[in-house]
């Protein structure tokens, strides 16, 4: 009589249809994997494992700082460029603008005129003060008219008690900036200053800056700088 075969249900093959898997011979049949199974090496390892949550939330911040340090980096390269850039930029216009070395038949116009006009103001004989300070008016203008009239006024006072007569002649003179029409120039100017009826005569040295504006083709003395820190 043969013997009596087990039954099992139809959905479900018996033992013996199931295929054999190495080194699971004594797990049964649809069992879960053991948590050691599931952390072993093998398994981290495969290519086909899922990174965790928390894994690629750090990858993905990883590349966020890189993108942004990158992009610091090109900003602060760009702007470094743009600083060079700006700065000989301005340095090679303030260059262009000044011509004082470039234009010489301006340049020796402005040192001729003011040459004549620092040695007239300057100058003065004690009997007759106000024609110098009338000359002085058609070569000064804006804040020079001030300051000349604040020196001449103790001029107009001394000179006649004193009975002077005072030739002022230029030196060296020098256009430092020449833009448009616009110069200024560096003076040096010696005085003789005499008293009339007693021969005695003195000398004296002085230097300054003059800024100087063209109006309708004469260059006139718009300031004095005295290099005293005032104006």
């Amino acid at each position: 009589m043969p013997p009596a075969r087990r039954w099992t249900p139809a959905a479900l093959p018996v033992e013996s249809d199931l295929p054999a898997v190495p080194g699971d011979s004594e797990d049964a049949p649809g069992t879960e994997p053991s948590p050691d199974a599931a952390a072993s090496p093998d398994a981290a390892a495969s290519p086909d494992a899922v990174a965790s949550p928390d894994a690629e939330a750090g990858s993905r911040r990883r590349l966020v700082v890189a993108a942004l340090l990158g992009a610091a980096t090109i900003a602060l390269g760009s702007f470094g460029t743009w600083a060079i850039v700006s700065a000989n930029g301005l340095r090679s216009a303030a260059a262009d603008a000044n011509v004082a070395l470039t234009d010489r038949a301006t340049t020796r116009t402005v040192d001729h005129e003011i040459t004549d006009a620092v040695e007239t103001i300057f100058s003065y004989n004690y009997a007759d003060t106000a024609r110098t300070r009338a000359s002085a008016q058609r070569l000064l203008t804006g804040a020079a008219i001030r300051q000349y009239d604040q020196l001449f006024a103790l001029v107009e006072r001394q000179a006649p008690k004193q009975k002077l007569v005072v030739t002022t002649r230029v030196t060296s003179i020098g256009v430092e900036l020449l833009t448009g029409g616009r110069a200024r120039l560096l003076v040096f100017a010696n005085s003789q200053d005499t008293r009339a009826g007693t021969g005695q005569t003195s000398y004296g040295g002085a230097m300054f800056a003059v800024t100087a504006v063209n109006l309708h083709g004469r260059w006139k003395i718009a300031n004095i700088d005295t290099f005293t820190g005032g104006a």
